[in-house]
């Protein structure tokens, strides 16, 4: 039982959904990008947003920026760059690079609170995979715009990125102040309802104007979630978590339904190949951002930092939001469920003896503040 227990979930729901795809159990289908993107998506990111707490969030705030909002630019940068040079399609390259800049921290949480994780390296773990999911979708909705010629060039793509942006955020602030203000009044079953309405309206609302729901659902989740005293958050949170695990477990068994695993074996060169580059990537994104404090992060932590990098449910969705009639559709989702197949197996089961290797316990933690 204990060892059946440290198998990760998501591993387990794509096995069986390529599983029947391979045999042929479940017929062919595909999954509308919208339904992705205004179904599953909002209650992932809200659930994200809603657990982080404020002063962790106010402690870590640099090495979080630094972390998920620069890093996640500069991995999908490089790993553009690197696909590129591997010889990779550039509009397969642009769109791979922008659907796994993200990572993703269900796997890893439980095992880093399970073995006493200093609290700067945990928070900034936690608050870097908040943050990049915000910019892998910004990315995301990006390459997508470039690949489907909507943009074509760099004033075009910074416009894009300017509307997204600052439309998703004055959306989801207003949202999420005026939810703030009726959640006082209420009894805890209609908070719940509101959250979900509040998640959902801002979404829909930006996502009409031609800004970014997501960067919208975000901004909800970080301002309701600091309406509540750590006595009264509890049910409201729980209920995110139990609605963001259903969610992801339906996007991992969608996506595993739509992957042969014949399909996978057939790219495996390539697949190997996008490993190596987002690794690496990785590996020098977190070199880069922490090299100027090296006094506090030492050497353990930032390898800690590269392996703790997993894909997962985000990914996938963004994986499933490219419309078929992009060129190399299918591809980009076998690559892609390939490499968060790999990551979850990978360093998913292993991430608890590779911290525990590195030594990193609270007793190690560096006590030198920012």
């Amino acid at each position: 039982m204990n060892a059946v227990r440290r198998w990760p979930w998501p591993f387990l729901l794509l096995l069986v959904g390529a599983t029947l795809a391979t045999a042929r159990v479940v017929p062919a289908f595909t999954v509308s990008p919208t339904l992705v993107l205004a179904v599953f998506l909002p209650p992932l990111l809200f659930d994200a947003g809603f657990s982080m707490r404020a002063a962790a969030i106010r402690r870590e705030l640099p090495w979080i920026l630094l972390l998920g909002l620069a890093g996640a630019v500069l991995t999908a940068a490089v790993s553009f760059g690197l696909l590129l040079a591997a010889g990779v399609p550039s509009d397969e390259a642009i769109l791979l690079a922008a659907i796994l800049a993200a990572t993703d921290p269900v796997s890893v949480f439980a095992a880093l609170r399970r073995l006493r994780t200093p609290e700067r390296l945990r928070v900034a773990l936690e608050g870097e995979s908040l943050a990049n999911d915000a910019v892998a979708v910004l990315l995301f909705v990006v390459a997508l715009a470039v690949v489907e010629r909507r943009v074509i060039d760099a004033p075009g793509v910074l416009g894009l990125v300017f509307s997204q942006t600052t439309g998703g955020i004055v959306i989801g602030i207003g949202i999420g102040m005026l939810t703030r203000r009726i959640l006082a009044s209420l009894p805890r079953a209609l908070q719940i309802a509101v959250t979900v309405f509040a998640a959902y309206a801002g979404y829909l609302l930006a996502d009409r104007i031609g800004a970014s729901g997501l960067l919208a659902v975000i901004a909800i989740s970080l301002i309701v979630g600091t309406a509540y005293e750590p006595s009264t958050h509890h049910q409201v949170h729980r209920f995110w978590r139990r609605l963001g695990f259903l969610m992801s477990s339906a996007v991992f068994l969608l996506v595993g339904l739509q992957v042969r695993l014949d399909e996978v074996v057939q790219v495996g060169g390539r697949l190997l190949v996008l490993v190596a580059v987002l690794l690496l990537a990785r590996a020098l994104m977190v070199l880069a951002v922490t090299a100027p404090r090296a006094d506090l992060w030492p050497w353990s932590w930032r390898l800690a930092m590269v392996w703790a990098g997993l894909r997962g449910a985000l990914s996938l969705a963004l994986a499933l939001g490219v419309p078929a009639a992009v060129a190399r559709h299918d591809e980009i989702l076998v690559l892609a469920f390939g490499f968060v197949f790999l990551s979850l197996v990978v360093q998913g089961l292993s991430t608890g003896p590779v911290f525990k290797a590195l030594g990193i316990t609270r007793q190690t933690a560096v006590t030198t503040v920012l």
